[in-house]
């Protein structure tokens, strides 16, 4: 009977807690990454089913003070090992390295379209990075794909009025502009294939990677042909910065997830770089825990990174995402930022690919609403 009347079950917990020592603690301490806030343009109220807002004020209070049962009994030992299981959920692994991306993390995709974040890179609750559309656009020549130095100029990227899957992204991670990406629509009806021109940001002042004098410090690290044209299922290719074919990218479906997944070409057998994973999620409302954001609360990617260890076998694997690792010379696996802008547009492709469903779908019902009015005019 206690169990299913609320208000009695209430007073039950409170009286069990009142008969224990709770030893109070502050929460972990962040981790050594610089982390973001998070920027919310407009503010947008967390919702929640009514049934679930007594878990989440329950999971609120373990969480924001880490809490210790003083007892050696059964249940002071099963309650101690909740606690660090909820804690350990809700947090997530801590970052390791400032130097290295974690070998497994989320990108939460925008829930909000316009949003200019369009994806967040977090670990836990931490948000070490982001993928945002740029504010400028950089115009490069042909040859400037493989010299930085050639001419370059820039213009407004918010006043093009393209989908934002064409325009150009800045990779941001532990409060610096780590690479810069540009889309290049097909040319003709023959060259149906998009191409992804991304380049790696090194200057080392981390100011606005579009000034003239910012500029010249970018680093072609290669391109991705074709991802637009992959669909739902499909496959497209990785050039790296002397326009070899090095990579590429499987992109399939499962039941309610989607995958992408990187392999290196010139091997018998290829094994996976990188593997990310969107599982199809109920809305936040439903979610046991709250989201971290109101503006990226509708799930997004599952991102693993691997390599090899001394003996070749495979095995999970940090990057290393400032700059380039010159302590791996013979490094053949493409860089991290390829990975992330790559999934960005990749994010901005099924964006667009709903957004114009919908469009279709709200012209049809408006057509079969007319047609329903006229007929029961005429009855």
């Amino acid at each position: 009977m206690i169990l299913s009347d609320t208000e009695k079950r209430a007073l039950y917990d409170k009286y069990l807690f009142s008969q224990k020592v709770v030893i109070q603690k502050h929460s972990r301490q962040a981790s050594q990454m610089y982390t973001y806030e998070s920027y919310e343009t407009t503010e947008k109220q967390m919702e929640v089913v009514e049934w679930l807002k007594w878990y989440r004020y329950a999971i609120s209070d373990i969480v924001s003070e880490k809490r210790i049962m003083d007892g050696t009994g059964y249940f002071d030992v099963l309650q101690n090992d909740f606690y660090s299981a909820i804690n350990a959920a809700y947090y997530g692994p801590l970052i390791q390295s400032v130097d290295f991306l974690p070998n497994c993390f989320e990108a939460d995709v925008r829930s909000v379209p316009g949003t200019p974040e369009v994806l967040h890179l977090v670990s836990g609750r931490d948000l070490f990075g982001k993928v945002c559309i740029a504010k400028k656009v950089l115009e490069l020549s042909h040859t400037c794909y493989q010299d930085s130095g050639t001419q370059i100029k820039t213009y407004d990227n918010h006043s093009d009025h393209t989908c934002d899957a064409y325009k150009d992204l800045e990779l941001h991670v532990s409060g610096n502009i780590v690479a810069v990406a540009k889309r290049v629509p097909p040319k003709s009806n023959e060259d149906c294939e998009d191409r992804i021109h991304v380049y790696l940001n090194l200057h080392e002042d981390n100011k606005d990677v579009f000034e003239e004098d910012a500029i010249g410090s970018k680093m072609f690290l290669g391109s991705i042909i074709g991802l637009g044209s992959s669909g739902e299922e499909g496959s497209c290719f990785v050039y790296n910065s002397y326009g070899v074919k090095s990579h590429v990218i499987m992109i399939h479906r499962t039941l309610l997830v989607k995958h992408m997944h990187w392999y290196q070409l010139g091997e018998k057998a290829s094994v996976c770089e990188c593997r990310c994973t969107r599982a199809r999620l109920p809305p936040s409302k439903y979610w046991l825990f709250e989201p971290r954001c109101g503006l990226h609360d509708i799930g997004g990617w599952y991102v693993e990174t691997y390599g090899k260890d001394n003996k070749g076998k495979t095995v999970p694997s940090q990057r290393y995402w400032d700059g380039v690792d010159l302590t791996q010379p013979s490094e053949r696996r493409v860089h991290p930022a390829i990975y992330l802008l790559a999934l960005a547009y990749r994010t901005l492709d099924i964006e667009e690919t709903k957004r114009k469903n919908q469009t279709v779908r709200d012209i049809v019902g408006g057509k079969m609403s007319e047609v329903y009015n006229w007929c029961k005019k005429l009855m």
